[in-house]
């Protein structure tokens, strides 16, 4: 585990405790009364997606899923070095930052204070021999106890806030693992493309050796040969503009995985789509997705901070001990008991906890949206599942069936039986196809990550 994982993990034990502690004060509801009935308010989800998942921490396993050494690498990269995942590792530190700042306003303040004062009664008098001095040092003690809880309800806030945020970091690694992955399998298919179109530049080149041969010799025609030029540039052309696309799609995944975008990585050809999605996967989403759980705490946290603006209406009370000596060898001791309630604010206090009203039906709203888009996300990946494998195997026939028309088309018009025209269309067919598969592939390896991204992990219920 490196230093940035055992840090987060130490911030993610004390938003525990801190959410244990003040869950126990006076008119504190604990932030699991609170997550569930923000579960029971979100949408209805149909039986099928509760399962007899209890939650966790989101592991990387699906990767694995992948057999594909390289990826995991590349992912391992993109952990250490991606900004954006840097990014929202601040966020936690600073989120733990103010959680402690909170928890410190709770417990008694003890400081050192200090002065010294010269006076000369007559100040028309230059003699320092009637000049008076004298200096003081004491111990200051300042406690407001959280009589209603309003303190701890400001914990709360802060240490689900901080929670939030741990969620928040997870998802963004989660989604970087996932982009990560996507990048790889579409450079992938870049470098089949570039392949193919390679292959066919070799084949039509030796094909226009053969027909401009033919027409020297009078065994055939101008025509034909125009025509193979023509086809040996727009095969160079599709050469071009898919190294264009290689390149390019190299140098987003070296800056996704926080390299110089130097056009280095080595792409290699893609591997089909292992297995078949397992029946029963765990869609317990409530548990398992980290932007979901991030929802929940949000929620939690508005709930507590508008709790917390209604307790400033109550009384609080400030309590205040001195205790030191002076330069006259005077004992200084003194205890001030003090009481505040607000009495007319002209509306400040009520618009605190309106904005906070608001806040708190913002949160619950952006909890029930990002609820029903991880419906949508699973559902729409476990049908492009379906789809996508049926159109392979429509594709693989394609391919297949359009080679063997070409190779046959390809070898009559050698015996000198049908037309140039012929062949063009067999291998524009076969052409298209290959492609079309190689895209399909590449489609159904995105779809899987997808499908593992909206379901919070792999399909192990464990």
């Amino acid at each position: 585990m490196n230093v940035q994982k055992k840090t987060i993990t130490a911030w993610a034990s004390s938003a525990v405790v801190a959410l244990l502690l003040s869950g126990c004060a006076h008119n504190v509801v604990p932030s699991k009364t609170v997550t569930g009935e923000v579960r029971k308010a979100g949408p209805h989800a149909p039986s099928h997606y509760r399962s007899s998942y209890v939650g966790g921490p989101v592991r990387d396993g699906w990767l694995r899923s992948f057999r594909d050494p390289t990826l995991d690498r590349l992912v391992a990269e993109a952990q250490r070095q991606n900004p954006d995942l840097m990014l929202a590792a601040s966020r936690v530190e600073k989120a733990a930052a103010m959680m402690q700042l909170t928890h410190a306003g709770m417990m008694p303040q003890l400081d050192i204070n200090g002065n010294a004062l010269e006076r000369n009664w007559d100040y028309n008098y230059k003699d320092r021999d009637d000049r008076h001095y004298r200096a003081s040092a004491y111990f200051s003690l300042s406690w407001e106890p959280d009589l209603w809880g309003r303190l701890a309800n400001e914990l709360n806030a802060d240490a689900e806030a901080t929670v939030t945020t741990l969620a928040d970091y997870e998802w963004a690694r989660q989604t970087l693992s996932a982009s990560t992955a996507k990048a790889w399998f579409l450079l992938g298919s870049d470098k089949m493309i570039a392949d193919f179109y390679a292959h066919l530049v070799r084949i039509q080149k030796t094909a226009q050796s053969v027909l401009e041969k033919r027409a020297k010799i009078g065994q055939g025609n101008m025509r034909d040969v125009h025509m193979i030029r023509g086809m040996v540039a727009e095969a160079e052309d599709g050469l071009q503009s898919a190294r264009m696309a290689k390149e390019q799609d190299t140098r987003a995944l070296e800056t996704l995985i926080g390299r110089y975008p130097g056009n280095l990585i080595k792409a290699h050809n893609l591997r089909a789509v292992s297995g078949r999605v397992p029946s029963g996967v765990p869609l317990d989403l409530l548990n398992r997705r980290p932007d979901i759980i991030a929802a929940q705490y949000r929620v939690a946290s508005a709930f507590h901070n508008t709790e917390a603006m209604r307790l400033l209406r109550l009384p609080s009370i400030r309590i205040s001990a001195q205790l030191g000596v002076d330069t006259i060898q005077q004992a200084l001791a003194k205890l001030i008991g003090g009481l505040f309630m607000p009495v007319y604010d002209a509306g400040k206090i009520q618009a605190k906890i309106d904005a906070a009203t608001a806040d708190q039906k913002a949160a619950l709203a952006a909890y029930e949206k990002t609820v029903l888009n991880a419906y949508r996300e699973v559902e729409n990946a476990l049908a492009n599942d379906r789809f996508l494998a049926r159109r392979y195997l429509y594709v693989n026939t394609m391919v297949k069936e359009y080679k063997a028309a070409y190779d046959m088309t390809d070898k009559n018009y050698k015996i000198g039986q049908g037309t140039i025209l012929d062949v063009l269309q067999a291998q524009s067919k076969w052409i298209n196809a290959k492609i079309l598969r190689t895209q399909v592939m590449k489609e159904r390896l995105i779809n899987r990550v997808n499908l593992h991204l909206a379901l919070g992990g792999s399909f192990d219920r464990h």
